[in-house]
């Protein structure tokens, strides 16, 4: 089994529900290796206190990510063959979320509605197959770009080879949340007239933008009114100038930095690649986060007819919900709730509960050497400056986001789309885990704030309330003074 003392690569610990979560759980070994000859490799996933956190021997995974991305990604061929496939999968799962839009659940028999489900499920479980192996293609090819450009800016400052980097691992196409807020902020530019049916109509394409691993949640036309009233009242014209600019803006930049490096013809398709992978991680995730209204939906009608509490049936595996009107191990849920652990390879997915689940995961839960004052992680963005000082707020769940106020600094594990409230209001932004392609980069350098990614201790060692310094060129975090 995993080594807890070896280099981990940490994801999460992040809000998580097994049903939930499994869809990509299990795609991400054997089905994974069916289709590109890979895989991720021997995982811990431990699911404990309504959180998950999946552990990787970090030298292996590296050796594994680098073999998908010479062999698939760097492959012009199998490239194609694999973008390809990932589209087919994406239509088939939106005609899954169109036949369920369109079906009454209340109405439909138990063995109606387990044959809606069986269908939602095999096409969100074979589109999870290919969509889970970006991480995989992420991991290393985001590295390599990093290495080929310091060969290039090898006589720049560090500050200039950050900004470039961050500069070329941007999208180039808005994420699913500025795209919302472009919209909403276009409503006002309406006549009053045509407001009410304009946010009828925006809250029904955008009702799924703050949904996680742990519940999918409906939000109300009233929740967006209120949205729209709070940029009414700070003057949305310049904000949706900015991000209206943000395409071209960014494609600029991007075509500078290409123009002074003059990149081999290899090292353009890596930069090419990276750009491709960050805007399909942030579709990875809008798809996502819309399966898992459809989940709930099923979830919340399956508790209805069998009397039985949401939350217990959120502890059921995906495959396990079919089984929903035969008996339910009303004991395995009990001890699942307690700790579960998946420790999973390409061979099986292994399931330990309760007192045998909490032995495994404990090794994995200590780290030394958290009274550093100096931390460093890779710089996601830099902001409208390398330096950034602030009050750090530890947010570890979406339940404490509130605690974040205009100009702090949020410290946390990692961050998914409901932590983007927190995000605008924060001067700069700390995480544990992630990469210049996760969620908290991405939405950092659309947001121009500060960002400093996979410190691996930040939430260990920062404490709420400390004053801590932000150094954007050098990648570095420092606690200037503890509360």
């Amino acid at each position: 089994m995993l080594n807890p003392q070896n280099k981990l690569y940490r994801w999460g610990p992040i809000s998580a529900c097994p049903l939930f979560m499994y869809f990509a759980i299990e795609p991400a070994f054997a089905p994974l290796k069916k289709i590109v000859g890979m895989t991720y490799t021997e995982s811990v996933i431990i699911f404990k206190d309504g959180k998950v956190t999946w552990l990787l021997d970090d030298k292996e995974l590296g050796k594994q990510s680098n073999t998908f991305v010479t062999n698939v990604i760097l492959n012009a061929k199998r490239r194609r063959e694999f973008y390809a496939l990932w589209e087919k999968r994406t239509e088939l799962l939106l005609t899954s979320f169109a036949l369920v839009d369109h079906k009454n659940l209340r109405s439909l028999s138990n063995s109606e509605i387990l044959k809606l489900y069986g269908k939602f499920y095999t096409s969100y479980f074979d589109w999870f197959v290919i969509t889970i192996s970006i991480e995989l293609a992420a991991s290393a090819l985001e590295p390599l770009l990093g290495s080929r450009l310091k060969y290039y800016l090898s006589k720049s400052t560090e500050e200039e080879f950050q900004q470039a980097f961050s500069t070329l691992t941007a999208p180039r196409k808005l994420t699913f949340y500025r795209k919302e807020q472009r919209d909403l902020l276009r409503i006002l530019a309406l006549p009053k007239s045509k407001r009410l049916s304009a946010l009828a109509a925006h809250q029904k394409s955008y009702y799924w933008i703050y949904n996680s691993y742990a519940e999918a949640k409906i939000l109300s036309k009233n929740y967006f009114t209120r949205e729209l009233e709070k940029f009414e009242k700070k003057g949305f014209r310049s904000a949706l100038k900015e991000i209206d600019e943000y395409t071209s803006r960014v494609t600029s930049e991007k075509k500078e930095i290409i123009k002074r490096i003059q990149p081999s013809e290899k090292d353009r398709i890596i930069i090419d690649q990276v750009q491709q992978l960050s805007e399909l991680l942030d579709e990875r995730k809008q798809y996502n986060f819309r399966a898992e209204h459809y989940l709930e939906l099923f979830v919340h009608e399956f508790a209805r007819r069998t009397n039985r509490k949401i939350e217990d049936l959120k502890y059921l595996l995906p495959e396990e919900l079919k089984g929903i009107f035969e008996d339910v191990d009303v004991a395995s849920i009990r001890a699942r709730k307690k700790c579960l652990v998946f420790f999973a390879t390409d061979k099986r997915v292994e399931e330990f509960v309760g007192e045998s689940a909490l032995s495994i995961a404990r090794p994995f839960f200590s780290i030394s050497n958290v009274n550093e004052s100096m931390i460093h992680g890779k710089v996601a963005s830099v902001g409208e400056s390398y330096y950034f000082r602030g009050t750090a707020r530890i947010v570890l769940s979406i339940e404490e986001i509130d605690k974040v106020k205009e100009g702090d600094i949020l410290v946390t594990t990692m961050t998914s789309p409901d932590f983007v409230i927190g995000m605008k209001r924060a001067g700069a932004i700390i995480t544990d885990t992630g990469s210049m392609l996760s969620h908290a980069a991405i939405v950092a350098r659309e947001l121009k704030k500060p960002c400093i990614v996979g410190t691996e201790i930040a939430t260990k060692v920062i404490h709420d309330g400390d004053v801590v310094e932000l150094h954007c060129g050098k990648g570095t975090v420092k606690v200037i003074k503890h509360a």
